[in-house]
This record gives structure tokens, sequence and C-alpha cells, in this order.
């Protein structure tokens, strides 16, 4: 466990970057701090492995001051990785990530074995273990930092701002390799961000950090976004926080309907007695494999020859897809948001339909999660 104990960073001209921080960084999990330019988070992160040092207060790692150890060895105790990646331009990508492990005396031969090991772990092609970094793309530089912050096992990752230098796609798939990473791994991690999204994605707990360095709140996400402390948190992260907070109820608990997909095989004539029976204004057309390829309204169908098979009529596109097992309701939501005929269109993990889920099915689902923490507040209250 990392413990700050009344840590506070004054400089000389006057500045306090960090004012007074009480925080416990529980083993194991991830904590991200959180807050504008300025507020002191990376100057928090900073000070646990003594880049920056403490002007007051105790920094303990597992009960341990830190200023009790000689910054070097700490620092080869701690993965760092930050925004630019910060890799050795002259070194290939091996004898990048194998550097610690060089410094601390392992044979090169070992180093550089467990560095592509490390290459694996994180999605680099085995080839590429001879490039520069100049011949990788962003996103991959950024792995092998990840990587090389790995490499001599530290129990400690502190992350500063590692994804904000590149695309949206990419900065979402590293996120996704780094939850994958952290449950096989499970490192103790302090990630700093001032991305609210990123920090409700990746954080056990969020640390939220007010201008001058205080801690304003810190809580699990899902506590976050439904009890900020105050008018300056609620004001952080922002008033969508209801649509945030849907990330963490399943879509699994929704009733897709099946009895408005059809096949593309079937003629307009079958899919209007579809229309007509469900009362549906909108069918899904599926292909054999019961893969979505589009929706075709009921007014279209009336339109149509009765004998036309649906395979050759141009359909409208269904969007984008949200998985019933694992996705939660916001991404329900957005999939019904972006689809023309707004329904969402449910798949299981092999990307086949289950069925279509309405936005007025979809808001009832909102309104009982509204409903349940009503019931938990009052009882709360009760008690």
């Amino acid at each position: 466990m990392i413990t700050f104990e009344g840590v506070s960073k004054h400089y000389p001209d006057g500045t306090v970057a960090v004012d007074r921080l009480d925080l416990e960084i529980p083993t194991g999990r991830t904590t991200v701090l959180v807050g504008s330019s300025g507020s002191g988070k990376t100057t928090a992160l900073r000070m646990i492995n003594r880049m920056v040092e403490p002007t007051s207060g105790v920094l303990a790692i597992d009960g341990e001051d830190i200023r009790g150890k000689d910054p070097a060895t700490l620092r080869r105790s701690i993965g760092y990785v930050i925004q630019q990646a910060g890799l050795f331009p002259h070194r290939t990508i091996v004898d990048n990530i194998a550097t610690v492990p060089l410094l601390l005396g392992t044979p090169k031969a070992e180093a550089r074995g467990r560095a592509r090991e490390l290459m694996e772990l994180v999605g680099l092609e085995p080839a590429q273990e001879k490039r520069y970094p100049h011949q990788l793309s962003g996103g991959q530089q950024q792995r092998v930092g990840v990587a090389r912050a790995l490499a001599a096992d530290p129990p400690i990752l502190l992350m500063d701002e590692p994804f904000s230098a590149v695309d949206p796609l990419v900065r979402a798939s590293l996120q996704d390799e780094l939850l994958r990473l952290q449950q096989e791994l499970h490192k103790t991690i302090v990630f700093v961000t001032h991305d609210i999204d990123e920090a409700v994605k990746l954080g056990d707990a969020i640390a939220v950090f007010r201008s001058g360095g205080r801690l304003a709140q810190l809580a699990p996400p899902e506590k976050l976004l439904a009890e900020p402390a105050d008018a300056f948190v609620e004001d952080f992260i922002g008033y969508d926080r209801g649509v945030r907070r849907l990330s963490f109820f399943p879509a699994r608990d929704l009733s897709p309907r099946s009895d408005i997909i059809v096949a593309d095989t079937a003629t307009a004539a079958d899919a209007g007695q579809v229309a007509a029976a469900t009362g549906e204004p909108w069918l899904l057309v599926t292909d054999a494999g019961r893969r979505p390829l589009g929706w075709i309204g009921a007014d279209r169908l009336a339109g149509l020859d009765p004998g036309s098979v649906l395979s050759g009529v141009d359909l409208i596109g269904y969007g984008h897809t949200f998985t019933v097992p694992t996705d939660s309701l916001r991404a329900a939501l957005d999939a019904a948001v972006l689809s023309p005929a707004g329904r969402a269109v449910g798949v299981g993990a092999d990307g086949t339909v289950i069925g279509v889920v309405s936005q007025t099915d979809l808001g009832t689902a909102i309104w009982s999660v509204g409903e349940a923490d009503g019931h938990a507040a009052a009882e709360g209250d009760d008690d």
C-alpha cells in the first residue's frame, strides 16, 4: 500500500503544488488521479518515486518511509510510463525493454529473453524486436514503454498520462490492453489523467484533485458518478455523469426482441407479414449466419413486389452493435442513439444477432436503475 500522510509540496516561489494530501493507494489495484492542469496530480505521482521530493508529511510504501530509501534504488523498483514513452532512440526495441534488468545486473541473454516475453504480453510482434523507436507508431511506442516499465517485475507502476498523445482509436485499444494486463498481473497502478472517461474506465478508485493540490474526493468510479462530494467535483465530472454511470450496469439484463428479425432469404411478402404481426415500423435483416445486414422499414416493404427477395433490396445501415453478454447499458444506449431505426442491435460474443432493443426498452431499464438507487438511498436514510 502507498500512503500519503499530510504530504505537501511547496516551491521557493510560493507555489503550492500539493497541499496536505492524505491518500491511501491499495496494493494490487488501479488508482487514478484526475484534475485540471496545475491541480498537483502529476506532482503527487512523481513524489512516489522521489522524482519530486515532498516538502512535508510522510509518504510510505508498505509502511516504510520512502525518504529512507536511495532514490536510484527506489526508482528501479517502480515502473514508470510517461506520455511520449521516453524510449532511447539509439536502442532497439528489445534493448529498450531490457534497460532496467540490464542496469540491475541481469545477464544480457536473460534480459532480452524477458523483454521478448513482455513484447508478446503487451501485443507487439516478435519481428519488431530489432526495430528502433522511430520505426514504430505512437501506439506501438507506448506499448514498448509499458513493457519496459514491467521488465523488472516491479510491484508498483506509475503512469503519467501515458495514452494522451495518441489518437482516440489507439487510445481505446491501449486502455483495453492495460485492463487485460492488470487482470493478469495485479500491479499497484497509479495512473494520472485529465480525462474523466479514461479514469472511469480504468480506475478501481478515482482521486479528484482541486486547484491548489488538495484532494476533493476519493471514491470508486460508480460512487463518484452517483455521489459527487461537492459542486466542484460535480462540475469536473460533467453534466453527462448519468450517462457515464450506465457503464456500470450490464446489458445482459435487457430482453432483446427476436421477433422483428428476418433473414435476407425472405420475400417482401413474408417480411410484410412479420411487420404487420408485430406492429413494428422497422425490421432487422440478417444473413444466413444471422449476422446483421441492415434495416428495412414497413413502408418500404409495402412498396416492393411481394415476391422480391430481401437479399436484392437496398437496406439502411444498422449503425453499430453492442455485445449483450459483456457490454454495458451505456454501450446499448449508444448503439440505439446512433441507429437510423432508433433501435440497438444486440449480438453475442460471436457477432451473431441475439435481438433488438428499442430506445423505449432502454429507457425502462435506465429508469429501473434510478429507481433502485432511490430505494437504496432511502434504506440508507432509514439506517
